[in-house]
């Protein structure tokens, strides 16, 4: 009896619910009841003014956020949106705020707060040794994806984040251990800056290798102090060619390169600007460096004043770091006429850079037997790295050296709409060599790897430039031609090299390049090296002579 009255309920319960469901989807809406009208559309914020675009962005990235505050009507218009909301969005997208527009903010978010951009740059290169058949110079294709994406939910908010891959497909997928001390040395070095010497024998691979340029986020604090946290870009200094003062960049910029390829570097830079004055002050915190920084010791801090008097502008700066000398940074620039002049110096610590030097009267090492688990190619290197450390022993210099750039641009107009600019630059770096003796000894192994050891472009101790560039000539508006020549005074050796660019199609760009090395054959830009013997080892290199470009750049 109990088992029939417990099903007969079962089944008049199961028969409500269905009923009430029926009901449910008949039912009309309470837009349909109660007359509910559509909120009308929230006006756009108003449009963003343009600022400066961060360095190492790319040219098509959206300019930087400016801190002028949403007017209060604007904000003010734009609230109905959110208090009416749209009948038919859920209520759970209504709480837990998958709204377009914050829940807690007075700023009106943009109609289109992502972009969505990057760059496409495809490259050929050849560079040719003196006495070298046509069929054996050497063959690069280095070509660069860049690809970000810019936030700006609004004009105090700005979140950044540019990746970046590399990929050659005439280099090996793996890295082989054989030394090849007669490979060319490239043109424009690497796509991340300056070559060091001992990546002559570091054989690169075909990758791709994926690396992380930016990843940045910036907002303000009452509209005063300006915060910038996350892998960014920040360059000090004015010079063109050679920037001793770069402290914030893990490695010096090529000055060859077209654009500045290298990565950010990942702190937290705060932005005090006194207005009224066109003063800047910044301070920073340093998370990354070329080694570890797992601990709070290794953190660097940096300040920077940038001042302005009348035409001139004065930067002065400092980098310091727990068991360092502190790094000491200033810049000037002024204009008198047609002519701008710019100079930087750079004050740092000798002590802390390995410094090889050349020893004629060195004994070689005594041959010692590899161990029995060791590669032949590994116990060859190790045989190696005992002659550098022999013949080329390692050591630091002593107290604080300076390096200073002077440098001047003229420009002049010689049609309606047409200008070139000509400019000389001349650099001495307290931390080069005076002579190309110890060259081979910065490219050779040692038993214990250098400490910020010199780079190409940083290794004499005297160097000048001189360039003239002719933008859109006469009725050649999408062209632009480039001569430029570099010099090393200390070890006599130079590089001249003609740039030439074509802007078709709006946004494809078309780059060609043609260098010529000439002076010292053993000098940096050609870097030969004749018959050197060491400890019986006798190391040849023919000295580079042409180098030649072709690219392709696509940049939205």
């Amino acid at each position: 009896m109990l088992r029939v009255r417990f099903v007969g309920g079962g089944v008049c319960l199961a028969w409500l619910a269905v009923a009430q469901v029926a009901r449910a989807q008949e039912r009309p809406s309470e837009a349909d009841m109660f007359g509910v009208t559509p909120p009308a559309p929230a006006p756009s914020a108003p449009a963003l003014a343009d600022g400066p675009t961060p360095i190492g962005e790319p040219a098509s990235a959206p300019a930087s956020d400016t801190s002028a505050k949403v007017p209060p009507a604007a904000a003010a218009a734009g609230a109905p949106a959110a208090a009416n909301p749209d009948p038919g969005e859920s209520r759970d997208s209504q709480v837990l705020g998958a709204n377009s527009r914050a829940m807690f903010s007075e700023e009106a978010a943009p109609e289109d707060p992502l972009k969505i951009g990057g760059q496409l740059y495809l490259r050929t290169q050849t560079s040719a040794a003196q006495g070298q058949a046509l069929e054996d110079w050497s063959f690069g294709a280095p070509s660069l994806l860049d690809a970000y994406l810019d936030a700006r939910p609004n004009d105090r908010v700005r979140a950044f984040v540019l990746g970046r891959m590399v990929f050659d497909p005439t280099l090996p997928t793996s890295a082989s251990a054989d030394i090849d001390t007669n490979r060319a040395m490239s043109a424009t070095g690497s796509t991340s800056g300056s070559q060091s010497l001992s990546s002559l024998l570091q054989q690169p691979t075909r990758g791709p290798t994926v690396n992380l340029d930016q990843m940045w986020l910036r907002f303000d604090v009452l509209h005063r102090l300006f915060v910038t946290a996350g892998k960014q870009h920040v360059r000090w200094g004015t010079a063109r060619f050679w920037t001793p003062t770069d402290f914030l960049h893990l490695r010096p910029r090529n000055p060859l390169d077209v654009f500045d390829a290298r990565t950010g570097t990942t702190m937290i830079k705060l932005h005090l600007p006194v207005e009224s004055r066109a003063w800047n002050f910044y301070g920073y915190v340093l998370t990354e460096a070329t080694g570890r920084t797992s601990n709070l010791g290794s953190v660097a801090a940096a300040a920077r004043a940038e001042l302005v008097f009348g035409p001139a502008e004065l930067g002065l700066g400092a980098l310091a770091k727990r068991g360092q000398k502190p790094k000491f940074a200033g810049d000037l620039s002024f204009g008198v006429g047609d002519f701008d002049f710019y100079g930087e110096l750079a004050l740092r610590s000798g002590n802390e850079v390995d410094r090889v030097r050349y020893d004629s009267a060195a004994e070689p090492p005594a041959f010692e037997t590899p161990p029995s688990w060791q590669t032949p190619d590994a116990a060859a290197r190790a045989a190696l790295a005992r002659i550098a450390d022999a013949y080329y022993p390692v050591y630091r210099s002593r107290g604080y050296k300076a390096q200073a750039v002077g440098g001047l641009n003229y420009a002049q107009k010689y049609n309606d709409n047409d200008t070139f600019t000509v400019g000389g630059e001349y650099f001495y770096n307290g931390l080069g060599y005076g002579d190309n003796a110890a060259y081979p000894g910065l490219v050779l192994p040692h038993s214990v790897g250098l400490n910020d050891s010199a780079n190409f472009f940083y290794l004499g101790r005297h160097y000048a430039a001189l360039f003239v560039s002719f933008p859109a000539p006469f009725s050649f508006d999408n062209h632009t031609f480039t001569l430029s020549t570099l010099g090393n005074l200390s070890d006599r050796s130079f590089i001249s090299r003609f740039d030439y660019s074509l802007v078709a199609l709006t946004h494809l760009r078309f780059e060609a390049f043609v260098s010529a090395r000439y002076g010292s054959e053993s000098g940096e830009f050609r870097f030969g090296v004749r018959h050197l013997n060491l400890g019986g080892i006798d190391i040849n290199r023919a000295p580079a002579l042409l180098d030649f470009g072709l690219a392709l750049r696509v940049a939205i």
